[in-house]
């Protein structure tokens, strides 16, 4: 009798155990939710999505993103309000910076989304600097601090004293890289270093850097 109520017991405690592990996994995956606030001189929702047009101010606190434009439209994916498209310009403001855009989207659940002819300032977390990039296209990832774009003819980048260009780009703001990949070039006016290369990284803490296949130019006063 003994040795039954010990197998129900230590049944009782595994089940115990996997109710556990299963109601933290809920709470640790589980996304908190979030307001969008919306102010506009004229709307048309419909079941699935929500068109704005004139003044259009949108905010959400939750993520620390507002954004300005005249046209705008939200849309459900099931049954969630998921993607904001604006395709006319917009002013868009997030955590550690800003853009100005031709039009743009905008994923509400992962803070992800996309600008197209975009002027972008980001205050690298590192030195405190701006970092002003203009690309065709620029991929953001406001949860990670990740962009990345491409422009045709090169993407500009300034960073304090520092030009760049490159084909394509790739920014870690976390971890303080600013990797150029494509017909780079470098010119450091501080360091008196002007480069071309065909990929390099900049270390944005001190604006240390890496190349490979350089051509260097030193300008010795």
């Amino acid at each position: 009798m003994k040795r039954f109520f010990r197998v129900v017991f230590s049944i009782f405690l595994i089940l115990l155990v996997m109710v556990v592990l299963t109601a933290q996994t809920t709470t640790t995956t589980q996304k908190k939710s979030k307001t969008v606030r919306v102010s506009a001189d004229y709307v048309e929702p419909k079941s699935d999505v929500i068109y704005y047009k004139g003044r259009v101010f949108v905010n959400i606190d939750e993520d620390k993103v507002s954004v300005k434009t005249t046209e705008m439209y939200v849309k459900k994916v099931g049954d969630k309000w998921k993607t904001v498209e604006i395709p006319t310009k917009a002013e868009f403001s997030f955590d550690g910076g800003s853009a100005v855009a031709e039009k743009m989207t905008y994923d509400l659940d992962n803070r992800t989304g996309t600008l197209t002819n975009s002027t972008v300032t980001i205050v690298d977390s590192k030195s405190n600097e701006k970092i002003v990039i203009i690309t065709d296209t620029l991929n953001y990832d406001l949860e990670n601090d990740r962009y990345n774009g491409v422009k045709k003819g090169g993407v500009s980048i300034t960073k304090g004293d520092i030009t760049a260009v490159a084909d394509r780009f790739e920014y870690d703001k976390k971890k303080g890289e600013l990797s150029l990949f494509g017909a780079v070039v470098i010119n450091d006016p501080k360091k008196g270093v002007k480069m071309t290369a065909s990929d390099a990284v900049i270390y944005t803490e001190k604006n240390d850097m890496k190349a490979n296949n350089v051509n260097i130019e030193l300008k010795v006063d």
